[in-house]
C-alpha cells in the first residue's frame, strides 16, 4: 500500500442569534495582550442568510384513514449590527470546538459577505460613563460601575435592530480563574466625562500596565496576565503540531533598558521613577550588540505616589524585556491554545530555542489551507 499521506478533514459551523447558518468560507481572530478584547472576520455565502427549515411528519392514521402532512415554514435569520455569532471548527471525527463567540460589529458590502466580528467586549462600547472616581476607587468598583451602564445601553441597541433573544450578562469577579486581579486602591480619573466603557477598560490596561479582556462566559477581567492557572501547561513539539516557528530571543541580561516614569505626588512635586540603566555603561561604552538593542522609554503617569509611580516603570521595564524576547509559533488547530497561555515548546532541531514560552498574541485563521494557530510569545514571564 505504500505510506499514505496523513490528511484530516475540516469541518466548522457558524451560529447567529442561535440559528445554524452553515459553513464559513474563511474566518481569522486575532487577540493580543496590549488591547481589550478580540476580533474577528467572518466570510459567509450569502445563501447562509436565509435558511429554509422544513420538518415533515411521517403518516399517521386517524379515524381509520391516512393523515399524510407537511409542515414548512421559510425563516430568514436576522443578520445585523449587534447579532450574536458563534464559530465552531473541528476535524472531522474530533469535537466540535468552540474559537469564537461575539457579535457582529460592522457588515461588509459585496459578496461573498463579510462580517466584522468582536468578542463579547463589543458590549462595552455601548453607553457612557458620566461619572469620576475617587483616589480610594478600586478595579473592581469601576468595573463594576462600568459593566450596567454598557448592558443597558448594548439591550437598546439590540432592540433598534430587532433582536430580543437575552444574552448572557456580563460579570466581574475577583476570584475568577481567568486572570488574578490588582485589588489595591487606585488613583484613577475619569478625564474625558462620556467615555464609553470599553474606552474605560483599555484606559486602565495603560494606567495599570495589564491585560484584559472578556472570556466566551462574558466574564470580564483585567489583571497581571496569569491566564487560568488551573490549565495545565500546554506541549507543543516540532514533530507533532508545529509547522512553523521564528524564535528570536533576545537574552535580557546583554539588553539595556532605560525606562524613566515621571508623576506628580500629591504635594505637588514632580517624582520620577527609573526602571532599567541603574547601574549600565554609557551609550558610547557598549558594544555594538548593545547600541543597536539599547531601548529607552520616557512617559508620565496619573499615579500620584512614589511607590505607584515606581511601581508602573518597573512593569514598564517588564513589558518591553518581553516585548524584546519574542518569536513565533505556527501550530495546527489542536491542541487549543489561548492567549496568554503557557506553552512547553520542544524544538527537534534547535534545541538551543527549547522552553517554557508565553503567549502575548494570538491568531486563528481557517480558509482553503486548514485550520492554524499562530502564536506570538516570549520566553520571559512578565507581569506576575
Amino acid at each position: 500500500m505504500g505510506n499514505a499521506p496523513n490528511r484530516v478533514i475540516c469541518r466548522n459551523e457558524v451560529f447567529i442569534e442561535g440559528v445554524s447558518v452553515g459553513q464559513f468560507e474563511a474566518f481569522t481572530m486575532r487577540a493580543d495582550h496590549r488591547t481589550f478584547g478580540a476580533t474577528a472576520t467572518l466570510t459567509i455565502p450569502l445563501y447562509g442568510l436565509g435558511i429554509e427549515k422544513r420538518a415533515m411528519q411521517t403518516p399517521t392514521r386517524s379515524a381509520g384513514r391516512a393523515n399524510s402532512r407537511i409542515l414548512s415554514a421559510y425563516e430568514r435569520v436576522n443578520v445585523n449590527i449587534c447579532a450574536e455569532v458563534e464559530v465552531y471548527c473541528w476535524y472531522e471525527g474530533y469535537d466540535k470546538t468552540l474559537v469564537f463567540r461575539g457579535y457582529i460589529e460592522h457588515i461588509g458590502e459585496g459578496f461573498p459577505v463579510t462580517l466584522y466580528l468582536r468578542d463579547g467586549s463589543f458590549i462595552m462600547k455601548f453607553g457612557a460613563i458620566e461619572q469620576g472616581w475617587d483616589s480610594d476607587a478600586t478595579l473592581q468598583q469601576i468595573v463594576e460601575d462600568c459593566i450596567p451602564v454598557a448592558q443597558a445601553a448594548f439591550k437598546e441597541e439590540r432592540n433598534k435592530y430587532g433582536f430580543s433573544r437575552e444574552v448572557k450578562p456580563l460579570k466581574y469577579s475577583l476570584h475568577g480563574t481567568n486572570v488574578q486581579a490588582f485589588t489595591t486602591p487606585l488613583s484613577f480619573k475619569n478625564y474625558a466625562v462620556g467615555r464609553a466603557p470599553f474606552e474605560i477598560m483599555q484606559h486602565l490596561m495603560q494606567y495599570l500596565v495589564m491585560y484584559g479582556g472578556v472570556d466566551y462566559d462574558n466574564g470580564v477581567f483585567i489583571g497581571t496576565g496569569v491566564a487560568d492557572t488551573t490549565r495545565p501547561v500546554i506541549k507543543l513539539d516540532t514533530r507533532y503540531n508545529v509547522v512553523g516557528r521564528e524564535i528570536i530571543p533576545v537574552d535580557g541580561r546583554f539588553v539595556d533598558y532605560d525606562v524613566k516614569v515621571s508623576g506628580v505626588l500629591k504635594n505637588g512635586k514632580i517624582y520620577t521613577a527609573t526602571g532599567g540603566l541603574r547601574n549600565s555603561r554609557s551609550v558610547e561604552a557598549r558594544s555594538d550588540f548593545g547600541r543597536v538593542s539599547a531601548v529607552s522609554q520616557r512617559c508620565m503617569c496619573n499615579h500620584d505616589t512614589a511607590e505607584g509611580i515606581q511601581d508602573f516603570a518597573n512593569r514598564l521595564l517588564a513589558d518591553l524585556k518581553g516585548s524584546y524576547n519574542k518569536g513565533s509559533i505556527t501550530l495546527l488547530m489542536y491542541p487549543k491554545v489561548q492567549l496568554l497561555d503557557h506553552v512547553e515548546y520542544n524544538d527537534t532541531v534547535f534545541d538551543i530555542h527549547d522552553a517554557l514560552y508565553y503567549i502575548t498574541s494570538y491568531t486563528f485563521s481557517a480558509n482553503e489551507r486548514g485550520y492554524f494557530q499562530k502564536l506570538e510569545v516570549t520566553d520571559l514571564v512578565f507581569m506576575l
